[in-house]
């Protein structure tokens, strides 16, 4: 009888445990928005945390000497970015539908462009890259696409 009762006891603690670990746990497949309380950094603050981590993957690269060369162009690049990125938010303020999709379509054309920049820029730098600081660069790349994406929702 006591097997039982213990039994009994471990089991419903072990399914207790696992349904409140499963409930923190968002479904796989869903995206978790921030609350609606949340609130954008100001404009400067952003621009301040572009340049931290810019200079954070700089420093993590490690560059030699030569990819240091390389460096500036893919930098301009990734600011320029950054800089298109907020102004397309600082316009999407517009309350016309049409002048939204107008607004959009400049969007796309300026981010072609800025693309096309960086992969310019960026495809010297990555052929100079050892395997370990490829693997560091693609890691930040992910990051910075989990980041943006965050942020569109």
């Amino acid at each position: 009888m006591r097997w039982k009762t213990f039994f009994a006891g471990t089991t419903a603690l072990m399914l207790a445990g696992s349904c409140l670990s499963y409930a923190q746990q968002p479904p796989a497949g869903d995206k978790v928005s921030p609350p609606p309380s949340a609130k954008r950094l100001p404009l400067e603050d952003r621009a301040a945390v572009v340049d931290a981590r810019i200079a954070a993957h700089k420093t993590g690269l490690k560059l030699t000497p030569d990819q240091e060369k390389l460096w500036p162009a893919y930098e301009a690049a990734l600011r320029n970015l950054a800089k298109l990125r907020v102004e397309r938010y600082q316009e999407q303020k517009s309350a016309s539908p049409v002048a939204l999709l107008r607004q959009r379509a400049e969007d796309l054309s300026s981010a072609s462009v800025a693309l096309k920049q960086l992969a310019d820029a960026e495809e010297p730098l990555l052929n100079s890259f050892d395997d370990a600081q490829k693997q560091l660069f693609s890691t930040y790349a992910s990051n910075a696409r989990d980041r943006r994406d965050r942020t569109k929702r």
